[in-house]
Parts: structure tokens; sequence; C-alpha cells
């Protein structure tokens, strides 16, 4: 249903932000400090869903919605509540005393109060989307020292990843972040072929926290150092696009649109997860404005041909920071920052039962942008290679970008440079088994891949500058056999002046500034699959 309020991002965190999670004693410690109410995991044999009448739509049946709603009429805590139905018995009315959290999410709103949004959750079937899978993706906690001084943010850009930068972030950090779409009325993790205008989904993120200072403003201790995280989603690219950001989940009203996630507490050494709400036609809608007041060329594509191909994916990029500080800058990536973390990836699948036409292609449109640098000397150019492990007797790879920028760029003496790849001319394509398929747009330059040790160089371009181009994968499917085929990687780099520790001077640096991974694999619909096939 979309629009509904999330358990395990809207409810669950704020009950645990209300009650002694945040110190590990009482309700957050495991079976309950002896309190028999457990708020260390959504799943406690003693937690949430322990104390709800299961299946049962009022609220009033629930020992945990009364207790609260017991605290809201004006009751102490610890006052004798007493419950029928089900899950009769007599509870303590909870919490004890008025917690700042108590006071935030419940007694200062005049609509949309923690109870009002508890009991329609309730009503509503009591929907679990605890992102279990998500949260077993954290690494090992306590984060290994030495840990930085204060408070120190990051966003999960790889499996174990402690936070420490430079170094260790994949080449292919667009493919391993931790940052996930999932079910909302399951929490599972969804990898969609296509996202459809109805649809709506959660998509999470690991954060972590490398200081040896406790953050967030509920700290039972007194307020910390605030922590709030965004995202935002763009269309398929290598470095930056248009996009637009999303509502967080820790919004009480679902209608909401404030984009800010508020962590309200993480511990020293300690990681958590972190959700947002992905209403595809709002994305969508967000997105088509952006192409358009981009000026973004696309090949003689209106924006829904361009959005609604074959190969159209979303990029999502998620940033954290210290409240009162500022998110990283347009130009930062998760080689050099710790504090944003990108997922782009996209999966190609070839139908090996259909046979015609063959060869056959799909084409994956991406925009290639410029990345934000300091205009100095030899800065700002700009290189995009292609690397793939696929069988080469049966897959053949294409790039192809718009007719005004191969012109803008490539003409004699414009400064671009294009090694590894052949030119098709219009006689080549007619020429073709594909003919005009390999044009993924009318207003196409297409470039066949020759192998490795290519590049296409362009010159450095203007602020946020934006090219539309597309990947190409042609197959033969009598040549393929079902299974995983490999991986084709686009990566783009940018000669960017970085501060030398310790000195006032720059040195321009060739960096890694983003690109995205496509996993191929052949499946046959009329085989039982050996084996279930992953996209990661």
């Amino acid at each position: 249903m979309p629009g509904q309020p999330s358990f395990y991002f809207t409810l669950f965190k704020k009950f645990q932000a209300i009650d002694h999670v945040q110190s590990a004693t009482l309700h957050g410690a495991p079976g309950g400090g002896g309190t028999g109410f457990d708020l260390t995991s959504p799943g406690a044999p003693a937690g949430v869903f322990s104390f709800l009448a299961g299946g049962d739509t009022n609220p009033a049946d629930s020992p945990l919605w009364a207790i609260l709603n017991s605290r809201a009429m004006g009751n102490a805590g610890l006052t004798p509540v007493t419950i029928t139905g089900p899950k009769a018995g007599t509870y303590p009315t909870m919490p004890v005393g008025t917690p700042q959290a108590w006071q935030d999410f419940q007694l200062t709103p005049t609509s949309n109060t923690l109870l009002d949004v508890f009991g329609t959750w309730i009503s509503d079937g009591q929907i679990n989307d605890t992102p279990t899978t998500v949260i077993g993706t954290k690494p090992a906690a306590p984060i290994p020292g030495p840990l930085d001084s204060g408070v120190s943010l990051f966003v999960c850009s790889m499996p174990g990843d402690t936070g420490v930068r430079p170094g260790g972030v994949p080449s292919n950090y667009w493919a391993t972040s931790l940052i996930f779409l999932t079910d909302q009325n399951t929490g599972a993790t969804v990898f969609p072929s296509t996202l459809t205008a109805a649809s709506e989904y959660n998509l999470a993120a690991v954060i972590g926290n490398r200081g040896n200072t406790d953050g967030g403003i509920y700290l039972e201790s007194g307020a910390g150092t605030g922590i709030e995280t965004a995202a935002i989603v763009m269309i398929f690219g290598t470095s930056v696009s248009p996009g637009v950001e999303l509502p967080s989940l820790s919004n009480l009203d679902v209608t909401a649109t404030n984009q800010i996630y508020e962590q309200y507490f993480l511990n020293s050494a300690q990681y958590d997860v972190v959700g947002f709400r992905l209403n595809v036609q709002t994305v969508y809608n967000g997105i088509a404005a952006a192409i358009v007041a981009s000026g973004l060329n696309l090949g003689g594509l209106t924006v829904d041909q361009w959005m609604h191909g074959p190969g159209a994916h979303l990029c999502a990029k998620v940033v954290i920071r210290d409240r009162g500080g500022s998110f990283p800058d347009y130009g930062d990536t998760p080689v050099n920052n710790n504090k944003i973390a990108q997922r782009n990836i996209a999966p190609f699948n070839a139908d090996v039962s259909v046979t015609s036409p063959d060869p056959n292609i799909q084409c994956y449109n991406f925009v290639m942008g410029q990345p934000f640098y300091l205009k100095l000397p030899g800065a700002g150019a700009n290189r995009l290679t292609l690397t793939a492990d696929l069988p080469r007797d049966a897959v053949q790879l294409y790039l192809a970008v718009t007719e005004d920028a191969f012109q803008r760029f490539f003409a004699d003496g414009r400064g671009g440079v294009i090694k590894g790849f052949q030119q098709l001319s219009c006689e080549d394509l007619c020429r073709s088994p594909l003919g005009n398929r390999a044009k993924p747009f009318p207003e196409a330059v297409v470039l066949r891949w020759g192998g490795h040790g290519n590049a296409i160089e362009l010159p450095a371009m203007p602020d946020r500058f934006l090219i539309g181009m597309s990947l190409g994968i042609e197959y033969n499917v009598k040549k393929l056999k079902p299974g995983n085929l490999g991986e084709i990687n686009v990566s783009h780099h940018c000669r960017i002046p970085r501060l030398t520790p310790g000195t006032c001077c720059f040195e321009i640096q060739d960096t890694l500034a983003g690109g995205f991974t496509i996993v191929a694999t052949a499946t046959d619909p009329n085989q039982a699959p050996s084996r279930k096939q992953s996209k990661r």
C-alpha cells in the first residue's frame, strides 16, 4: 500500500530513541534487562511484536499502544493499564518520566503524533518492513581502532567498510556500496527489472561512526551531535546527472517532503541503517523536470523515451553530515570522501529462448557529466574507459554519443581523443546485421568497442555540462549458454586538483569520478535454473 508508515524507520527507531537503547540498559539490553520488553532489535523474542495483538486491527487491544496511550493521556509512568482481548493483562504505563524524544514525537506535534501513526499502522495490518537482509550487511562492530576523535560519520561503500579514507574503496564502488531498495511490505531487498509508476520502495543504506564519541541528539546522557543523512536519486550516469532528493522515512507524516533523515543516535564504533521513501512516479516527475531544466540533449528522444528505454535505471547517492555541517561537495566521490556512497548497478539478461532477431542488442542510455573541479591549469580533463570479461565471440559492445557532443569535442582540433573504438559510418550500420538497431537514439554517433586499452578522452567541459550517451550490448543467442556471462564496467576519470596535506599547494590527480556496472547473465525460461541468479 503506497504511502504507508514504515514500521522500522518511522516507528521502531523512535521507540528505541525513547527508551534506553542508547545506553544499552533496561529495554535497550538483551532480554529487556529484566523489564520483559526488549528494544534491541525488531525481532527480539520479547520485542515489539510480542506486545501487539497480532492480526487485531484495534490499537487499544495491543499492550504497547495502550501503555504509550496511557502516558499520552497524562498518567504517570508505571501506572497500571488493564488490557482486554487477546493480550489481556495488566501492564505498566510507559515511558517513565518525559524523555526528550517522547516530548518531540508525541507531546509537541498537533497532528501525526507517534500514537496517531502507530495506531494507523496497527489498523492497516501491522505490516513489518524491517530490512533484515540490509541489516545483515552491516559490517562487524565495534569498528576497529584507532578511532577518530569526536563523532566521525561515514556511509558504507563496500562490505566491511570501516570508513578509512583514502584507500580501500573498490574501483567499482557504485556496485559495492551498501545501498539497497527494499519492499515496503516485507523489508526484503529487491532488484526490480523495471520501475512501474504505481510502485513505491524504501531505499536503505548502512552508515557508521568511526569516532570515539557517541553521536545523536537523543543520547540518554544528554543531547549529542546531531546526525543527518540525505538520499539523491538520479538518472543512470557516470558521475553527475539530473536527479531529485527523496523524502525521509523518519517523517511521521507519510506525505511530508522533508528530505533529512534524522539518525537519532549512533554510538562510537557502531553501524546503523537509514531509510528513505522512493515513490516511482514522484521520482520520475522530478527527474523529468530536472532533465528539461538541465538542457540535456537526448539525441532526438523525448524525456519519456529516454527514461522508459529498455535499459533505464536509477542511480542513488546517500550522504551524511553532522548537524550544522555541510554535505559532501558537488565533486566529491567515495574515493576521497567517506561521507558519500553511490549505488549504480543495472542487470543485463539475454533470453536464449528468443532466437529472433539474432544478433540482438540492448542499449543502456546514460549521462556523462563534468565533475566539479577548481579551474587550475591542466585540471578538468575527462576519460571514459570500458572493460568487460565477456565471451567475445558471442557479445560485442558499443558506445554511442549524441551528434552535437561528438561534433563539439571530437571534430578536428576540438581536443577530444578516441582510442580503441571504431566509429561506424552510415554504410557500416546498413551493412551490419543489427542495422539501425545499433543507434539507441536518432542523432547518435556509434562507436564499436575494440577491446582493452580503450579510452574516450574529453577536455574540461563547462560546469555541470552533461552529455547523453548509451552503452549497447550486442549478443548472439545461438552462441550463449545460460549462466553468468561476466561484468561490464564503464569508468569515468577526471583530473581534479587535490590539496597536498600540510601545504597550501594543489596537486592535479587522475581521480575516479564515477561509473557503472552491468552484470550480464543469460537465461532460458523454458529450463529450470540450476541455481538462483542474484544481482549484486
